[in-house]
C-alpha cells in the first residue's frame, strides 16, 4: 500500500480498541517511522498522543525495553502527579525511589521497575527496529513482554520492522503468528518518498532531480536525501540552468549518488556507467536480442541499458568522472565543474542559435506571407547571437541580408560581430574544414588565413614529425614547416626527441 493509504488504515486501526497489536513492515528508509510520527501528531485520539515509544536497537533485555518506555513516560508523568501518587500506592515502593524515578529516570534500578505496570497500564506502545534487538534479547521474551501487558494491563501495541533488514525471517513469522491481530505493508512510491526527502533537503532543480530518482525507482528517504545534497554540491549556486543542460547533468548526477548510495537493487556499477557510449558499449547495444538465448549477465546489462536510456545518458565525459571524484573522496573542483557546465551552456546556446537560424532561412524561403520588411524584424534577433554560429551559416545568414532592402548595413553589421566576439577565440590551432567548398566571407576567410599562417610558422620540425608519424600524412602545415627548415632545426629536433627519449 502507498503512504498514503497506509497512514489512514494506520490512524483507523489505532482508535480499534479490540486490535491489540498491528505490525507496520516494509523497506528501510521508506518512511514507517516518519509516518507514525505523523499520525500520532495529527491524532485526535489521547491513545495515540500519549503513545510510548522505544526502539529495541541494541537493547538486550526486556528490562532495559520497560526502561526506555518508562524515560519516555517522564514528561507525561511531571504533568499527572495523580499517576505517580498512584503507583506508590498499588506497589507500596519506597518514596525516595519513585522520586528518583520521577525526576528524569536516569538512576532507575531494578526496585524501579515495579512501576512499569502501573506507568504502562491501557497505553499504546510503539516498539520500533524489531529487526535490530539484540541477539541475546530472544524472541520469547518480547513475545512474553506483548503477551503480559496485552492480557493483564490493557495496554496495546504497535510493531515497527524493516522487512528487507530480517537477519532472521522465522523471527518475525513467529511474532506475526502468535500476537499480531492486523499487519500494515508500506510500499511508498518515488513520488511520496521524493516529497519528503526534499521538505529536508530542498533543491532549485527539484524538478529535474524528481524525474530522474523516480526512473531510477528509489524509494529509500534517507537515501533520497543524500541524493539530493550530493546534486546541490555538485552544481553549486547556479543562478540558473537551461532546461537541455539540466537534463544532461542532472539524470547522470542523480545515478551515480545512487549507486554510491546503495539505492538501486540490481543496478549498474559505476565503471559500467563511466564507460557507457564507448564503442564496445554501442555494439552491445545494437546486437539483437533474444531473451529465450540470452544469459543472466546480458539480461542484467539489457536492463542496465534501458535505465540509462531511459535516464537520456547517451554517454559520459569529464562531468561523471567529477561527480565520482566526489561521491568517493568528498573533494572536487568546484571551478572544473563550473567550466564544464559552462561549456554545456554554450554548446546548447550555439545548437539553439544555428537551429533559429536553419529555420529562418526555410522561413524566408518558404512563408509566402512574411513581408521583406517582416523578415528583417526577425533577422535582428537572430543577429544578437550571432556569434555563436560557425564561419559558414555566419556567411549565409549575411548574404540573405544582402537581398533583403534595406538589410546591408545588418549584413556589415553581422560579420563584424562575429569577428569581434568569435575571432580571439580561435587559436593557432584553428582552421576551416572547408571539404565542400562552402562560401565564406572574405573577411573571415582572411582571419582564418592569418591564424592558419602563425600556425605554420609555429609548428617546429619535431611537431611536424610527430603528427606524420601519428597520422601517416601531413598538411600544409606540416610541409611548410619541413621545407623551410634549416640543418640546424632538423638536428635540434633530433637532440630533443633522444633527450625525451
Amino acid at each position: 500500500m502507498s503512504l498514503k493509504s497506509t497512514k489512514e488504515q494506520l490512524a483507523q486501526l489505532l482508535t480499534d480498541e479490540d486490535t491489540k497489536v498491528i505490525a507496520l513492515s516494509g523497506k528501510w528508509g521508506t518512511g514507517k517511522s516518519y509516518m507514525w510520527d505523523q499520525v500520532q501528531r495529527e491524532s485526535e485520539d489521547e491513545t495515540v498522543k500519549g503513545a510510548l515509544y522505544s526502539s529495541l536497537f541494541g537493547l538486550s533485555t526486556i528490562d532495559q525495553v520497560k526502561l526506555k518506555l518508562l524515560q519516555n513516560a517522564a514528561p507525561a508523568l511531571e504533568k499527572s502527579p495523580a499517576l505517580l501518587e498512584s503507583a506508590k500506592k498499588v506497589y507500596g515502593t519506597t518514596v525516595k525511589v519513585l522520586e528518583t524515578f520521577h525526576k528524569g529516570f536516569g538512576a532507575l534500578n531494578d526496585v524501579g521497575l515495579l512501576v512499569a505496570p502501573a506507568i504502562l497500564r491501557g497505553k499504546l506502545i510503539v516498539l520500533d527496529d524489531i529487526e535490530r534487538k539484540h541477539d541475546k534479547l530472544s524472541i520469547d521474551e518480547v513475545l512474553g513482554f506483548i503477551d503480559e501487558f496485552t492480557q493483564r494491563f490493557g495496554a496495546r501495541f504497535l510493531l515497527i520492522l524493516n522487512s528487507d533488514r530480517l537477519m532472521q525471517k522465522e523471527v518475525w513469522d513467529t511474532l506475526r503468528e502468535k500476537v499480531v491481530d492486523e499487519e500494515l505493508r508500506l510500499t511508498t512510491s518515488c513520488d511520496e518518498a521524493f516529497e519528503i526527502a526534499v521538505r529536508h533537503e530542498p533543491s532549485k532543480w527539484e524538478d529535474s532531480i524528481a524525474v530522474a530518482v523516480s526512473k531510477c525507482g528509489l524509494t529509500n528517504i534517507r537515501i533520497l536525501g543524500k541524493v539530493i545534497r550530493a546534486v546541490n554540491r555538485v552544481i553549486g549556486e547556479r543562478a540558473a540552468i537551461s532546461a537541455p543542460v539540466l537534463v544532461r547533468v542532472v539524470p547522470s548526477a542523480v545515478l551515480l549518488a545512487t549507486i554510491h548510495y546503495k539505492g538501486i537493487e540490481n543496478g549498474p556499477d559505476v565503471n559500467y556507467v563511466l564507460g557507457f557510449g564507448a564503442s564496445e558499449g554501442w555494439n552491445s547495444f545494437l546486437k539483437p536480442k533474444n531473451s529465450e538465448t540470452q544469459t543472466e549477465e546480458e539480461k542484467r546489462q539489457s536492463q542496465w541499458q534501458s535505465l540509462m536510456t531511459s535516464l537520456g545518458i547517451n554517454s559520459c565525459d569529464e562531468f561523471e568522472l567529477l561527480v565520482f571524484e566526489y561521491l568517493q573522496s568528498g573533494l572536487f573542483d568546484v571551478s572544473k565543474v563550473a567550466a564544464i557546465i559552462d561549456g554545456y551552456e554554450t554548446e546548447h546556446e550555439a545548437t539553439a542559435a544555428r537551429n533559429a537560424v536553419n529555420l529562418f532561412f526555410q522561413r524566408s524561403f518558404w512563408e509566402h506571407r512574411l513581408t521583406e520588411a517582416e523578415l528583417l524584424e526577425e533577422a535582428k534577433l537572430h543577429a544578437e547571437k550571432v556569434h555563436l554560429l560557425d564561419a559558414y551559416t555566419v556567411t549565409a545568414f549575411a548574404d540573405l541580408l544582402l537581398e533583403l532592402p534595406g538589410g546591408e548595413p545588418l549584413a556589415r553589421e553581422v560579420i563584424a560581430k562575429w569577428i569581434a566576439v568569435a575571432g580571439p577565440t580561435l587559436t593557432a590551432a584553428s582552421a576551416l574544414d572547408n571539404f565542400f567548398h562552402r562560401k565564406v566571407h572574405p573577411e573571415i576567410e582572411a582571419l582564418f588565413q592569418q591564424f592558419e599562417k602563425k600556425a605554420q610558422t609555429d609548428t617546429s620540425v619535431l611537431d611536424a614529425c610527430k603528427h606524420i608519424v601519428a597520422s601517416n600524412g601531413w598538411g600544409a602545415r606540416q610541409e611548410m614547416a619541413l621545407q623551410s627548415a634549416t640543418v640546424e632545426a632538423f638536428e635540434d629536433a633530433i637532440r630533443t626527441a633522444d633527450t625525451r627519449d
